[in-house]
């Protein structure tokens, strides 16, 4: 077999990171392990939040096959102990020869990592992925870059921008296909944030149950901001996922409790109150809009008030397309 590039080994890595369905609070990572002669031995994809990293599934399958063999793998390795082993110690401690990564990892704790293996004989190499898998972990490197959660809006909305009807009234606006893809997005998320007055209007679920329910460690944890009680039989309340209720705070408080859940990227799922305040204070990084075909002229919109942002700047329009009968557009802000 002719040896494939680095590149296309990436490449490989790249896509053993996309395998899992839910990775929370944790970035995605696959590697493979390929042989001297070029051939691969193992490959393996860290499946979440505690779980064994990437590089500890593909090593335990390769066992004595890995010595003087390339690891590739799309994330830097580890360097320390939490709730998994270092993963340059077992990489070291197999006989691995050589480290190709694609993606330095900001995480502090990550840090002396590539002296760490060098020093120990590993030869380590710092290279691209192919072009197509560059963003599979951009959120995760906001995060540390803003040092708060990347945070994406979601509004689904009428052709006449509204969002309920009058009094608040509970509307279904967009249909069954969008509240498909919003599960998805919403899966990948590592919390899910609105504020009590969505929750006592909608008495919503906000967690993932489509395509198939996730396991409850996986789900997204679920935020409430706000001062008015929950009545006890409301769906937040059931356990499954957790639920965290914050008191009314500024946006960059909220922001700041959720960093200590070790969440780093929250979908953003409210009413025009914490929308609002939210945009006020430019902590949107993402905004994914769903526009429904209809029009309900009276009712209310997604906004209390007109927007200042803090940065004078304009807002790119990174896609647009049809889910269904509705439209979404998403809207980088950063």
């Amino acid at each position: 077999m002719a040896h494939q590039s680095d590149s296309y080994w990436l490449g490989v890595a790249a896509e053993q990171s996309l395998i899992p369905f839910s990775v929370k609070r944790n970035p995605r990572v696959g590697a493979v392990i390929v042989d001297k002669t070029g051939l691969p031995i193992a490959t393996g994809f860290h499946e979440g939040f505690g779980t064994a990293h990437a590089e500890q599934v593909a090593l335990e399958k390769a066992k004595s096959k890995a010595k003087q063999a390339t690891i590739f793998v799309n994330l830097a390795p580890c360097n320390h102990v939490g709730k998994t082993p270092s993963c340059c110690e077992a990489i070291i401690n197999s006989g691995i020869k050589k480290v190709v990564f694609s993606n330095v990892d900001p995480n502090p704790v990550s840090q002396g990592n590539i002296e760490f293996l060098r020093a120990n004989g590993v030869e380590v190499h710092h290279q691209r992925a192919p072009k197509k898998y560059e963003k599979i972990n951009e959120r995760w490197f906001k995060s540390f870059e803003f040092d708060r959660p990347f945070v994406t809006a979601k509004i689904a909305m009428t052709m006449d921008a509204k969002t309920s009807g009058l009094n608040n009234k509970r509307l279904q606006i967009t249909g069954a296909e969008t509240e498909f893809e919003v599960h998805q997005i919403r899966n990948g998320c590592d919390a899910i944030l609105t504020g009590t007055g969505t929750v006592l209007v909608d008495n919503p679920k906000l967690n993932v149950r489509l395509p198939r329910k996730i396991r409850q460690n996986f789900q997204p944890l679920r935020f409430v901001a706000g001062d008015r009680e929950i009545p006890s039989n409301y769906v937040v309340h059931d356990g499954s996922p957790s639920t965290i209720f914050i008191p009314r705070e500024s946006p960059r408080l909220i922001l700041e409790k959720l960093f200590k859940y070790e969440v780093r990227t929250v979908l953003l799922e409210s009413g025009p109150t914490l929308m609002t305040e939210f945009m006020q204070k430019d902590l949107v990084d993402e905004i994914v809009i769903y526009l429904a075909p209809s029009l309900l002229g009276q009712g209310r919109a997604i906004f209390d008030e007109i927007i200042h942002p803090v940065l004078n700047r304009p807002y790119n329009i990174s896609s647009v397309g049809l889910v269904g009968k509705d439209l979404r557009i998403r809207v980088s802000l950063r």
